[in-house]
């Protein structure tokens, strides 16, 4: 708002109240002093007049005998007599016929005035003339007619009253002046008071200084007031000096430059410390011109980073972009800038944001791209990932019976009365001369025999247990051969498609987890229908249905239920194609997940890789077939439906695509 340059307006409030008080009395006494003089002149008039009209009646009185008997001479003495009143300049008495009977003249006129034709009171320049006629019995006889100067009396009284009102308007305006002068300090002290304390805390910004008391009147009301606000303000600026402290902490101390600038231009208003520290750049170096982030950042990411500052301020909404900035000491530091836009009445008044560092991300991000794709490669090549760790497992299991068994057979040599029988051989070769006797009257010789014969029942008993479990140890290891033989087997036909019965693929898969669905009390209950043949690569299938029988296992375990069941079944879908279904009754899949599980990465188990079921996916696609989940959610199992093409299909499907390919 425009401050009036009005001279009242800027003068001290001391001054304001003098003025206010003499003003109104002044104006006061002024009004009391025109009425009062404005009274007196009118009662001068009144009266000057009223005493003519009586000395007018009194002469004409006088005059009505000279008149009747034509005494000129008596009637101008008569008139004589006005001379004793100083204002009267002439009198004169006229006939009825106009001729001038008698004359009395004070003082010549320096010009003669009209002579009015009617009665009454006239104004004639500086005179004042009355024509009052002479009556004898009712009868106009003559004209009396009285000159006076009513100009100088009227002056002499106008100045007379004026220096009476204005030696009392000076007096009165001296001493309302000395009261003002006085009582304003009753008023004027408290505000002063009151603006002096405002005026120290602007100056010094020292909210704990407080106002003097005053009266009970309003600004001692205001006076209260106002120190209660500063004791408010007092205590929200502690409040808010601590805050700002706490929040200038948090500010430096967060990971990442703080930033704000223009947002017109890159000039920055504001940097946090971290900026030294991040690129070794101090604030002073940030704020100190507006092209020094364009000028920083790596030249491959700078246009690019300058038009999404731009393009940010444009739409006015929030944004993140990454790029690269030169450090101070030459290093390439990668940063992900996160700012907003604010906006005041329709119009962007600043942006800020938060530079993080995120080279440490960037490049374990790249290197591990670098490891997926080496990973992604090598299954692709290989195809073994997931039947390979099938064959493990299930070699594993093998191996834990073989060992159970050669556990078995060494306690059983362990225990073998066999060593028994070479201390009755000592004991009869010590007795060998006189071997009859011994066995006939020692005590110990005629229990041999009896020993010799349970020792033999004992011997062909250990026999048949190490005959057992050796033909249990010659079992496991052909089962070890026959796994490591189908693994070469399909390791060896990896990437060819053949024409190929889905069930004699599922049973394979089977038989490579049999020995973890024995471990782990699975059964399997098979819904096998006739279904045509597929034309797949058999190595990539077995990679899907090995991986999809190890989930069942570890999703069926996690309900800790004695009930395992998992049922595989083969039919057609209806249309052209053959599926491969397998249900569980483990622990479902929430319904968000049912998606998400396919996804390079992602994995709900501990120790899991998340690319199994991805890899799966990825093959499945690649041989023309589809690969997805259905669960009715937490508890309530899941079903993994592999779906592969009919060899009629792939062939139809392979033509269509060369028919369509142009020459």
């Amino acid at each position: 708002m425009q401050q009036t340059t009005h001279f009242f307006a800027n003068l001290p409030i001391q001054r304001k109240i003098n003025f206010a008080i003499l003003f109104t009395c002044v104006t006061a006494l002024m009004v009391t002093a025109a009425a009062i003089f404005y009274v007196q002149l009118v009662a001068f008039q009144h009266g000057f007049r009223r005493d003519l009209e009586t000395l007018g009646r009194m002469i004409g009185q006088t005059t009505t005998a000279s008149i009747t008997f034509k005494d000129p001479k008596s009637a101008a003495e008569i008139l004589a007599a006005v001379s004793a009143e100083p204002r009267m300049l002439r009198a004169a008495i006229d006939l009825p016929d106009g001729s001038e009977f008698a004359v009395f003249v004070k003082t010549k006129l320096p010009r003669a005035p009209l002579t009015p034709e009617t009665d009454g009171f006239h104004s004639a320049g500086p005179y004042l003339i009355l024509n009052q006629p002479v009556l004898l019995a009712g009868e106009r006889i003559a004209t009396l007619r009285l000159v006076c100067d009513y100009q100088t009396e009227y002056y002499r009284s106008f100045r007379l009253y004026a220096a009476i009102l204005g030696s009392v308007l000076l007096v009165s305006v001296v001493l309302a002046l000395m009261l003002s002068n006085r009582l304003q300090r009753l008023i004027s002290a408290p505000i002063l008071g009151l603006a002096g304390t405002a005026r120290a805390i602007s100056e010094t910004q020292d909210y704990s200084l407080r106002a003097p008391p005053s009266f009970g009147d309003e600004v001692g009301e205001l006076t209260v007031a106002f120190n209660q606000m500063l004791t408010r303000i007092d205590a929200q600026d502690e409040a808010l000096t601590l805050s700002q402290r706490k929040l200038e902490t948090l500010v430096h101390s967060i990971d990442g430059i703080v930033w704000e600038r223009e947002p017109d231009t890159f000039q920055f208003t504001f940097v946090s410390r971290q900026c030294d520290q991040l690129l070794g750049y101090t604030a002073d170096q940030w704020v100190a011109s507006a092209d020094f982030w364009p000028r920083h950042l790596h030249p491959e990411d700078a246009a690019r980073a300058v038009q999404a500052g731009k393009d940010s301020v444009a739409r006015r909404q929030p944004y993140h972009q990454e790029y690269r900035m030169l450090a101070a000491d030459g290093r390439t530091v990668w940063l992900r800038e996160s700012g907003m836009v604010l906006v005041e009445q329709e119009k962007p008044t600043a942006v800020r944001g938060i530079l993080t560092n995120i080279t440490a991300q960037k490049e374990a991000g790249e290197q591990l791209d670098k490891l997926n794709r080496k990973l992604m490669e090598t299954s692709r090549q290989a195809g073994m990932s997931e039947v390979a760790t099938g064959v493990l497992h299930n070699v594993g299991n093998v191996l834990n019976s073989v060992n159970v068994s050669v556990s078995v057979i060494h306690d059983q040599l362990d225990r073998s009365q066999a060593a028994n029988l070479g201390k009755v051989s000592a004991l009869l070769d010590a007795h060998r001369d006189h071997l009859g006797d011994f066995l006939t009257q020692d005590a110990k010789g005629r229990r041999i025999p009896e020993f010799l014969t349970h020792l033999g029942g004992a011997l062909e008993e250990e026999h048949s247990q190490i005959a057992r479990e050796m033909q249990t140890l010659q079992h496991n290891l052909e089962h070890i051969k026959e796994i490591v033989a189908m693994q070469q087997s399909y390791a060896q036909v990896a990437g060819v498609t053949e024409d190929l019965p889905v069930a004699s693929l599922v049973e394979d898969a089977i038989r490579m987890n049999e020995g973890a669905f024995l471990r782990h009390g699975v059964q399997i209950q098979r819904q096998f229908g006739v279904v045509p043949l597929v034309r797949v690569d058999k190595h990539k299938v077995l990679q899907i249905l090995v991986n999809v029988f190890r989930n069942a296992k570890y999703a069926m375990d996690a309900t800790g239920r004695t009930d395992k069941l998992l049922t595989v079944g083969v039919s057609t879908n209806g249309d052209g194609r053959v599926k491969v279904i397998l249900r569980d009754n483990g622990i479902g899949i929430p319904a968000e997940n049912l998606i998400r599980i396919f996804g390079h990465g992602f994995t709900t188990k501990k120790d899991g890789h998340g690319f199994g079921l991805h890899s799966g996916a990825n093959a499945a696609k690649e041989m023309g077939g589809l690969l997805y989940a259905e669960s009715e959610g937490v508890g309530q199992g899941a079903t993994f439906v592999l779906e592969l093409p009919t060899a009629a299909e792939k062939q139809n499907t392979d033509t269509k695509d060369h028919d369509e390919k142009p020459t």
